[in-house]
């Protein structure tokens, strides 16, 4: 009985201890490349915001903001996600790509032809085994 309390009360500290620590991460925006980010303007969706409100702010509608993000769900958008909310010129060099549940790096480097450590590199990830669902990444062509 004691372990499990134990078990839980570790598990619970660890959970809220994930849960400080991404907002930090998950607010980060692409940083600006040569060819500019293919984004005007960011948004980092606050405790609330619905994909609509958001649209309503500024000046476009939700399906206009669905596209532009690669949301298939307008409904699934949560507090800490950065969205694009203005488009800018487009990207010489590559495209956007907004990482879907499940994704992995390694696993989006598969698909595009780039190694792991070449797309950590390209988006300035600290730690190439931590990306989350909602966060956009540039893919060089080749």
């Amino acid at each position: 009985m004691r372990q499990s309390r134990v078990f839980v009360a570790a598990l619970s500290i660890l959970v809220l201890l994930a849960l400080l620590i991404a907002p930090l991460t998950a607010g980060a925006a692409p940083l600006a490349t040569p060819g500019g980010s293919g984004c005007a303007q960011f948004y980092q969706v606050r405790p609330g915001d619905t994909l609509y409100r958001i649209a309503l702010r500024f000046g476009t509608t939700v399906s206009a903001l669905s596209s532009l993000n690669g949301i298939g769900n307008p409904n699934r958008i949560y507090a800490g996600q950065t969205l694009c909310v203005k488009a800018g010129a487009p990207i010489p060099f590559g495209f956007l790509y907004t990482v879907k549940w499940g994704d992995t790096l390694y696993s989006i480097g598969l698909r595009y032809g780039w190694s792991v450590a070449y797309l950590a590199q390209v988006n300035h990830l600290g730690n190439p085994n931590f990306i989350f669902a909602g966060q956009v990444l540039l893919i060089p062509y080749h």
